[in-house]
């Protein structure tokens, strides 16, 4: 009995990764290195049709001359003086069409490289 419990004390002792007032160093490296390259091949083709009818119009009056009055045996006539009328219109129609293909091809290569070092250190009493 005495051994079994003897032998539990130094298991206890050896087993704890540090005792009080032990000193520890960490000093850690990473360092990762990456390649990645691509290759994209593209071969887009777009083709479009656009339409369109138009129609207009437009219509105007022109009036030119003078309103006066005239006195004619003691009465008061008014008298249109050098007035014309003038009727003017015009009117558009069409119709535009037109049909696109756009074709853009072609390889687009990339090359990534990355490299990364990184260093972690500690020192302490635990």
């Amino acid at each position: 009995m005495k051994k079994v419990l003897c032998l539990a004390i130094l298991a206890t002792l050896f087993a704890s990764p540090a005792k009080a007032g032990e000193t520890f160093v960490l000093n850690h490296w990473t360092i990762q290195q990456s390649r990645t390259e691509t290759n994209l091949n593209i071969d887009n083709v777009t083709n479009s049709t656009r339409t369109q009818n138009y129609n207009s119009s437009s219509n105007q009056i022109y009036m030119d001359g003078k309103v006066e009055n005239e006195y004619n045996n003691g009465k008061v006539e008014k008298v249109f003086k050098g007035f014309t009328i003038q009727n003017t219109g015009t009117e558009l129609n069409g119709s535009f069409h037109e049909q696109m293909t756009t074709r853009v091809w072609g390889t687009i290569n990339t090359i990534i490289h990355s490299y990364t070092s990184i260093h972690e250190s500690s020192a302490g009493i635990r």
